[in-house]
């Protein structure tokens, strides 16, 4: 972080907005400090950043590995790691529940950032919850169950072949600090439960990892940008703004599998 940025809260326990900083000009220091805000805070967003493509491309290559986007994904042309997700292609409202990206896959994106470039005229706001604070707020016995329990997460239609295993509860790489990692699309059970108990703790926990004292809220304006630790936050996308457009290019960052939570 540097002495120019002005940062301050989303919410009281998510999320930062970083004012001060031109990414187009980031340098190594920079990064440093977008990573640091990002292992304490889940979420940064950043006003005002009218970022051209290959500006957005810079800035993922700066934080990691840039994961190719899926073929049912349109990119844009001449610049296939960016995904355009807009009202224009069906994929406007295809993020319209709480979720972490990709869970169902061994390794989930480590970064989502995300560029705007048309919001609607109202509406169409993004919501993070952060999943440290969901873990933190459970009762200290919950939380001695939940470590070392394992979940299959998988894609909606059931197949086989997109589906993997990882801990309910996680630790963050650079900080130690336990997340909770369920998700109400792609967490189907958790192994080591009968049916019946696996259903009635992750209904539990799908509806408290989202409780509203865990969650900032950002309305957007053209050319805002938002990084989040998609492994630490779940996100939601209001879908309040019909008919109108929206349009958003986004980079994906390559994550490892998630680092399982010790006692």
């Amino acid at each position: 972080m540097t002495a120019a940025w002005q940062v301050t809260p989303l919410a009281g326990r998510v999320g930062v907005a970083v004012r001060g900083l031109d990414l187009r000009a980031a340098d190594d220091t920079a990064v440093e400090g977008l990573q640091s805000l990002l292992a304490d805070h889940g979420v940064v967003v950043i006003p005002d950043q009218h970022v051209t493509p290959t500006d957005h491309i810079r800035i993922g290559e700066a934080l990691g590995r840039i994961k190719q986007p899926p073929d049912y994904i349109e990119t844009l042309p001449g610049f296939d790691q960016l995904a355009v997700i807009s009202t224009e292609n069906g994929l406007g409202y295809a993020t319209d529940r709480w979720h972490s990206d990709v869970t169902w896959a061994a390794a989930p994106p480590k970064y989502s950032i995300l560029h705007m470039e048309q919001p609607p005229p109202s509406g169409g706001d993004t919501m993070w919850s952060s999943q440290f604070e969901a873990f933190d707020w459970l009762s200290p016995s919950l939380q001695s169950l939940l470590i070392g329990l394992t979940a299959e997460h998988a894609l909606p239609t059931g197949d086989a072949k997109f589906s993997s295993r990882h801990p309910v509860v996680i630790s963050h790489p650079r900080t130690g600090r336990k997340a909770l990692f369920v998700n109400s699309i792609f967490t189907k059970r958790i192994i080591e439960l009968r049916e019946d108990e696996s259903d009635g703790l992750l209904a539990y926990l799908f509806a408290h990892s989202t409780r509203p004292e865990l969650v900032c809220r950002w309305t957007w304006s053209k050319g805002d940008l938002a990084i989040w630790d998609n492994q630490f936050v779940q996100h939601y996308a209001v879908g309040d703004y019909h008919p109108a457009p929206r349009k958003i290019h986004r980079i994906e960052i390559e994550g490892e599998p998630p680092v399982p939570a010790t006692i």
